[in-house]
C-alpha cells in the first residue's frame, strides 16, 4: 500500500528520524488506518536504485492550510537513512 511521497527527512533530538510527506489520494477514510502502520515496516527507495525498509514507531497527521495531509512518520534509526532519496514512494511492507 502507498502511504506517501516523501518530501523531506528530519532528525529531532526527541523523535529521531521523522519521514515527511504528503499523499493528496488519500481520503479522510485512509486517514484513520494510518495509526495501524505502528509496528510495522515501510519501504522506500535509496539513491542507489536499491531498496531499505524501515521499521515505523509512530505516525502524526496534520493538514496544511490548503487542508491537504502532511504525514510524518517516525523510524527507527538506520544507517541508510542518509541514502534514502527524496521524492520516493513510501510503501508499506505486507
Amino acid at each position: 500500500m502507498e502511504i506517501m511521497k516523501l518530501d523531506d527527512i528530519i532528525k529531532t533530538p526527541n523523535k529521531g528520524i521523522i519521514l515527511i510527506g504528503t499523499n493528496i489520494g488519500l481520503d479522510k477514510q485512509d486517514h484513520t488506518n494510518l495509526k495501524s502502520l505502528v509496528g510495522s515496516k515501510i519501504q522506500v527507495d535509496k539513491v542507489d536504485g536499491t531498496k531499505c525498509e524501515l521499521d515505523v514507531l509512530d505516525i502524526s497527521l496534520s493538514f496544511s492550510i490548503a487542508n491537504l495531509p502532511l504525514i510524518g512518520i517516525s523510524v527507527k534509526e538506520s544507517e541508510n537513512i542518509k541514502d534514502i532519496k527524496k521524492g520516493t514512494q513510501v510503501v508499506q511492507l505486507l
